[in-house]
Formats: structure tokens, sequence, C-alpha cells
């Protein structure tokens, strides 16, 4: 047998050992109302663009509207937009999960949490992850759980984002309000369109935002070098 200890990653000051698709995992999650741990007494959840654009579409809200929800902020120039939970979700009611159909990958995943390391995603549990509502199954796996939570979409789509995020990163961001501006602009709001001309009004959600980030990539370090 080798000796050869586990890889572990650092999540929240602990370290937690990455799982596979094949690793056993018996639980279900839905949308019936439970304890809501997920939902409630939380850090805030960040969002990528496609979410934003999800969450508007089923909730029946403009970008403008979405901004009175949630918070804004910047890490070393990045603008962010997360959905606070504390108390709680704004989505949460008693009955359960007002958007559930357009839930953020976070929320599709828990228990599980995603982390970036070494330039790759992993999927982890996380010990301060517990949630009354889960109900034991009989048998199951990591990759159960991720199909019967419909993760696949989202995931490629936050991949994506993630690769967009690291060029912009690399193109060195000014940390200025007007970065700030550009992003909400150019970036994260689904109501303006993906490119100059709105030559995609019927599209769907996924080619409007793989669209918005090819555009962005190329027009925000211009334009935010004039800036």
């Amino acid at each position: 047998m080798s000796n050869k200890p586990i890889t572990c990653i650092t999540v929240a000051g602990a370290d937690v050992v990455p799982l596979s698709e094949a690793d056993p995992l018996q639980l279900m999650c839905g949308p019936a109302g439970c304890s809501a741990t997920c939902c409630k007494n939380g850090p805030p959840i960040v969002l990528n663009p496609y979410e934003i654009s999800l969450i508007c579409s089923e909730g029946g809200l403009s970008y403008e509207d979405l901004l009175d929800i949630v918070e804004t902020g910047r890490a070393e120039g990045f603008p962010l937009v997360m959905l606070p939970r504390d108390p709680a979700c704004h989505f949460w009611t008693e009955e359960g999960c007002r958007i559930y159909r357009a839930r953020p990958l976070a929320c599709r995943l828990f228990p599980l949490g995603r982390v970036f390391d070494g330039g790759r995603s992993h999927l982890v549990l996380p010990e301060r992850n517990t949630c009354g509502g889960l109900v034991p199954t009989r048998s199951g796996s990591v990759g159960d759980y991720l199909i019967i939570q419909k993760t696949p979409l989202h995931r490629e789509m936050a991949d994506r984002w993630i690769e967009f995020v690291s060029e912009m990163e690399r193109t060195g961001l000014p940390d200025k309000p007007v970065t700030s501006v550009a992003f909400h602009l150019l970036v994260y709001s689904p109501d303006t369109p993906p490119e100059a001309g709105n030559r995609y009004p019927g599209a769907s959600l996924e080619e409007r935002f793989l669209v918005r980030l090819v555009t962005a990539q190329k027009n925000l370090p211009r334009y935010l070098g004039r800036a």
C-alpha cells in the first residue's frame, strides 16, 4: 500500500481532500422548505454574468432591479456582484427558493464546494457545510449528485467565466470606479446587447453570455486604457 499522503486543499483555513465524481455521496436535496442552511447566514455568493442573466430572467427583474438586491465591490480591481445570505437570501421563502430553476452553481453544489487550486477546479466537502434538510439515500456518488442538481452546463459556463477573469487579470485592471462601471455595462448587465448592433435577438442566454465575454475581452482593455 502506498504511503503517499493525500493532497489537500485549504478552504476557509481548513485542509480538505478533493473529491472525484466516483466518490460516494449519499444525499439528496430539493426545493421544498427546510432548515435552508444553504440560504441563510453564510458568506455572499459571488455571481457570474451567466447566473445574473438566469436570475433576472426567472425573477422577472431588470439588472437595475437586481442591483437593489445584491452587493457589489471590487477585489484587486476586479468588480464583484454578490448575493447576500445574511440573515437570509432575498429569494428564500418558507416554501423554498423563488428562483430554484435559476439558482447559482454554488447553491446547486451545496454542501459541496468548488475551489480553484493549481490552475484546476476541485470539488470539496467543507466540514462547515452542513444542512438538516439533506435526505440520505441508499446509494449514490458525487457524479450522481452533480447530475441530479443539473450542474454540467453551469459548471461549463463557470469555467468560461474563470478563463475570462484570468485573462482580464493578466491585463492589469485599474482599481478605480471606472472599472466597475465598464464591467456592469459591458459584462454583467443582461439588459445591454452582447455586442454592438444587437445581432443576437433570438440567442439563448448561454450564447449571449459567451458572445458578451468575447466582445468584452476585446473591448475592455481598450476602453479602460483610455480611462
